[in-house]
């Protein structure tokens, strides 16, 4: 099993620097539309319905809204619909404070269809608006790496000192102190890619506001993990799907990262310049 995780992971990184590096955006975009419509045929089996025809028609649906909102004569929109996926992040760190108790909702497909449109589409967006800047290979490798930050600092420090469970009821592994000592770590990447990474175009005069959002981003991410293993825990599944042998499915890797980039994609409209 180690094994075939180790060489799943090697072909996922050497895949998403050929897409970064040596491939126009255009073929980028269609590479996260391929990976997004596939993590939204797990969503289906998240939500008890991956053998039904909503298996193949939910991916079509979530790629024509998808396809629909990164349209140029939309781009207005986009900052509201960041704004909506933060508030629907913020409604889904409350249920899971409250799960048990409040979640009954999240049992019903409907809902957790429509949950996922706000998961996956402004992460879709989001994903479109920052390979769009100036400097974009490096804003995509900075929240790579941000969002790595937030869970590598968070098992250390869970290692190390943790003690009182974060989310016992959905993640038993997680605990209070694991995630104060992700956010410092995120802070940290935050403050290195600043002051000795950035490109010219990011507005290193707004440091505070870029350790203030980075202490936001963290958090985002740990929400994003513990969501799905919320719908995992209701539906009786260890992973997404076995699209990714070793690792479960594309949704077992992304769960921190959709959660974390529309709000990513907010703070690089105020610290990017464009000129």
């Amino acid at each position: 099993m180690l094994r075939q995780r180790i060489i799943t992971a090697v072909l996922l990184v050497a895949g998403l620097l050929v897409l970064m590096f040596l491939l126009p955006p255009a073929a980028l975009q269609v590479a996260i539309a391929v990976v997004l419509a596939a993590a939204a045929w797990e969503w289906t089996h998240l939500c008890g319905l991956g053998r039904s025809a909503v298996a193949f028609w939910y991916p079509v649906a979530i790629t024509v809204m998808g396809s629909l909102l990164t349209a140029q004569r939309l781009e207005d929109w986009h900052a509201l619909v960041f704004v909506l996926a933060l508030l629907w992040w913020l409604l889904a760190a409350g249920e899971l404070l409250r799960y048990p108790r409040c979640a009954d909702w999240l049992r019903r497909p409907a809902a957790g269809l429509v949950a996922g449109s706000f998961v996956l589409l402004p992460a879709w967006l989001a994903f479109h608006d920052i390979t769009g800047l100036p400097d974009a290979r490096f804003y995509l490798l900075w929240f790579i790496a941000l969002v790595a930050a937030a869970d590598i600092g968070a098992y250390f420090a869970g290692k190390a000192f943790g003690r009182r469970k974060l989310a016992p009821q959905v993640s038993p592994n997680k605990t209070i102190e694991g995630f104060f000592g992700g956010v410092l770590a995120t802070v940290a990447v935050a403050a290195a890619g600043t002051v000795w990474l950035a490109p010219a175009s990011l507005d290193t005069g707004k440091m505070p506001l870029i350790l203030l959002a980075a202490a936001v981003l963290a958090p985002l991410s740990v929400v994003g993990d513990l969501f799905e293993s919320l719908l995992k825990r209701q539906q009786g599944l260890k992973d997404s799907s076995h699209l990714l042998p070793g690792h479960g499915g594309v949704m077992d890797r992304l769960d921190s990262l959709t959660a974390a980039l529309p709000f990513y994609a907010l703070l690089l409209a105020v610290v990017v310049r464009h000129g």
